[in-house]
């Protein structure tokens, strides 16, 4: 009897523990089905992207991507140009840095030259600026004169006349529009001598020659083409030559000092020389009537005064009379 009511007791306590575990399992069901319920009552198919509009986000995002990758290597090109540009430029620094320590050396062996050469570099300066003047002065008169065939042009120590219109074949003496552009030349000269020479007519001062340099000599060069023998074309050039010498010196033939030779140089000479080389420095080929035209020419080439020593470089214009002096005596000297 006692046993059997322990066993009921069990069974009841057995039965109890099945509906409580029923009720929990239940109500989480329920819980379950209640959050089922809320997420359908959240569902709206607008939220689903269709199928074309997914690829073309897709091919938008894809064609990004590859154009992030183009502009990823072009910024790596460039950051390679960048350095490639400045190894360059530090390279042209470097060269700078060179070109001007050597342009510091230069110009303090400059102050160490010697004083001879020094001065003659300052002559070669401003006979290329007297050439250059001489040159564009007659260049407006050929302009003003309207005169065709006729060319000058400043070489080197010379002022050149050339063309087809200067001299004709066989011709010795200038004549027409070339006469008168040499006589121009003339008078263009008589303005710049005077502060380049002594003698009656010079006139040295610092304010148009500050480096006091000199004129040994203005020599007037004839020149032919190949045409006839070598005698016959010396000769032919000096005839040119001469022809020159009187148009720029026309007072040559007065019993008094003619104006252009009363430009002398240290020595008292006449700075006018005349000299005639024949076909013997041609400036073209001798092969075409242009380059023959070319080569019958007139020079007028500019040779400057040369110390013989440092004692007889000017430093002052009342230095020229005692250097001039100097040159003399030593001149006349047995």
């Amino acid at each position: 009897m006692r046993f059997a009511t322990r066993r009921r007791r069990q069974e009841e306590e057995a039965e109890s523990a099945f509906v409580s575990m029923t009720d929990m399992t239940v109500s989480f069901l329920f819980i379950v089905m209640i959050l089922l319920a809320f997420f359908a009552s959240q569902y709206n198919d607008q939220d689903v992207v269709p199928r074309p509009v997914h690829d073309d986000v897709v091919r938008q995002r894809d064609a990004a991507k590859r154009e992030v990758d183009r502009l990823m290597r072009a910024i790596a090109e460039l950051q390679a140009r960048i350095d490639d540009l400045g190894k360059t430029l530090s390279a042209r620094d470097a060269r700078i840095a060179e070109l001007e320590r050597q342009l510091a050396a230069a110009l303090e062996k400059l102050k160490q030259r010697d004083p001879i050469e020094a001065y003659g570099a300052r002559s070669a300066e401003a006979r290329h600026q007297m050439i250059e003047r001489l040159a564009a002065a007659v260049k407006e008169d050929i302009a003003r004169e309207k005169i065709e065939g006729l060319d000058v042009s400043a070489q080197g120590d010379a002022l050149r006349f050339q063309g087809s219109g200067l001299f004709a074949s066989g011709q010795g003496g200038l004549s027409g529009n070339s006469l008168r552009i040499i006589r121009l030349l003339g008078e263009h000269l008589d303005g710049q001598l005077p502060c380049f020479t002594v003698g009656p007519r010079g006139d040295i001062k610092a304010s148009c020659n500050p480096d006091l340099v000199l004129i040994e000599t203005v020599q007037i060069e004839g020149h032919t083409d190949a045409d006839s023998s070598q005698s016959s074309n010396l000769t032919l050039s000096m005839v040119r030559a001469m022809s020159a010498f009187g148009a720029i010196a026309p007072d040559v033939a007065r019993d008094d000092a003619p104006p252009m030779l009363a430009f002398q140089n240290l020595l008292g000479q006449p700075v006018l020389a005349v000299a005639g080389y024949g076909e013997m420095r041609p400036i073209a080929g001798n092969d075409t009537p242009e380059g023959k035209a070319a080569n019958r020419r007139i020079d007028l080439r500019f040779i400057m005064y040369v110390p013989p020593g440092r004692d007889l470089i000017p430093q002052t214009v009342q230095d020229i009379g005692r250097i001039r002096t100097e040159l003399q005596r030593r001149r006349d000297q047995p």
